[in-house]
């Protein structure tokens, strides 16, 4: 059973969420505690689908339908097979519990390249795959495609991890987040700078950028064909350990499913 709000109805109770911000930021660690809460989970239905069945490709996709009315969120993690914390944390969350809505989740996207520890699977580098106005360029692609169409979400999040930092390193995108035009990319990123970036590490404070959508990468496209509010999130490899990685991941995306309102507070 699906359940989903329309998007201009999400918009509203957003707008009110980003205004509360403004004032009182949220406590990101009670965000997550709230995510991870099954003691009300009474109502919820999780289902598992395999995709790409008896393939090389072959992973799993997990649905939690919560008992109320919400938008559709898919989250999306090793699209590149070494960035752990994206793999992690997208594990963590197929035992979350949303308030509303449905939260479909792809733990290991690229599983060969996850397999293998390596960026890039069989077939190079997944999130390269996603070209506009064109078919997805390679078999695993389409059926992730395939498989994002069929749930058509209202909204998308990537979790993904650089090597340097945004703005200081070249080339490197780490402690960003890339957002579709319409998206609150700017007061998500604000909650993770509140709560997940200690004052020692000023170099690595979130900043949020608003993408044109020419690229062919996977998030691009789910904005540009679903009109979905879609998310791609970066962390950094540099001074950072694994579960410092994973915390700030944590947050920005309970903070993304809160903005979007599968989470709600007062339970």
């Amino acid at each position: 059973m699906r359940r989903r709000r329309t998007l201009a109805a999400c918009g509203a109770f957003v707008g009110t969420a980003v205004a509360g911000a403004v004032s009182r930021p949220t406590d990101g660690t009670e965000l997550v505690a709230r995510a991870r809460d099954s003691s009300d989970g009474s109502g919820l239905e999780t289902t598992t689908e395999t995709l790409l069945s008896e393939t090389v490709h072959e992973t799993t996709l997990y649905e939690i339908d919560a008992p109320r009315d919400g938008p559709t969120a898919m989250i999306f993690g090793g699209v590149h097979g070494d960035e752990y914390n994206g793999i992690d944390v997208a594990h963590e969350v197929v035992d979350w519990a949303p308030d509303a809505g449905t939260l479909v989740i792809v733990p290991e996207t690229d599983r060969v390249a996850v397999e293998n520890d390596e960026r890039e699977g069989v077939d190079g580098d997944l999130n390269r795959h996603f070209p506009a106005e064109e078919e997805p360029t390679s078999d695993l692609a389409a059926g992730i495609w395939d498989a994002i169409e069929r749930h058509d979400p209202d909204v998308a999040l990537d979790l993904h991890r650089s090597l340097g930092v945004y703005g200081v390193h070249q080339e490197y995108v780490g402690q960003a987040l890339f957002y579709s035009p319409g998206a609150d990319g700017a007061s998500i990123a604000a909650t993770l700078n509140d709560e997940a970036v200690p004052w020692y590490l000023p170099l690595h404070r979130f900043v949020a950028h608003e993408s044109h959508l020419s690229g062919p990468v996977l998030f691009h496209e789910v904005a540009r064909e679903l009109d979905a509010a879609s998310y791609l999130f970066e962390t950094t490899n540099f001074l950072l350990d694994r579960e410092t990685k994973n915390e700030m991941t944590r947050i920005a995306t309970a903070a993304v499913l809160d903005r979007h309102g599968l989470l709600e507070e007062g339970r």
